[in-house]
């Protein structure tokens, strides 16, 4: 786990940071894949607010999503990468437009009713507190880490030839 800032995070990393509902009188701790840090939203008075907006996959207070489940969530994104030694699910660019992201909701849609994981936080409460960057997340399925592996073994030989 790495302290990093909300400018620093990107779409298809795992982050860690602790966030207060409007009904909760504590904040509770998260842990959430990425899939928009700056998405805007234009409110009924007309002011423009912005939303941190990704798939919650873990709380202090409820359980984590199970190994199988994530398993096909990282297999729907297109597996497992690596970015300065950061593990990041998908293959994402580093800012997503509105409509990139209403894509992929749509071709997430199923799995996103089916488990509701789907969350928008108000960003001016995240930035309150800090944020951590979760670079060797305790739940990646084995089977996508050992792909990952393989495929960065095969990289550096291809590199060395």
């Amino acid at each position: 786990m790495k302290n990093t800032s909300w400018e620093r995070v990107q779409p298809g990393q795992i982050v860690s940071f602790v966030y207060k509902n409007k009904n909760e009188t504590k904040g509770i701790k998260r842990t959430v894949l990425c899939l928009s840090k700056r998405h805007p939203y234009r409110k009924k008075n007309g002011r423009l607010t912005y939303f941190f907006v990704g798939l919650q996959l873990d709380t202090a207070v409820s359980r984590p999503i199970t190994a199988s489940k994530f398993q096909s969530l990282i297999e729907q994104f297109g597996g497992l990468s690596k970015d300065k030694r950061i593990t990041e699910v998908g293959n994402f660019e580093d800012t997503m437009s509105v409509s990139d992201i209403r894509q992929l909701y749509k071709t997430l849609k199923d799995f996103i009713e089916k488990y509701k994981i789907f969350r928008t936080y108000n960003l001016r409460e995240c930035r309150k507190r800090r944020v951590y960057l979760e670079d060797d997340y305790r739940y990646l399925p084995k089977e996508s880490m050992d792909d990952l592996l393989l495929e960065q073994q095969i990289s550096e030989i291809d590199f060395e030839l």
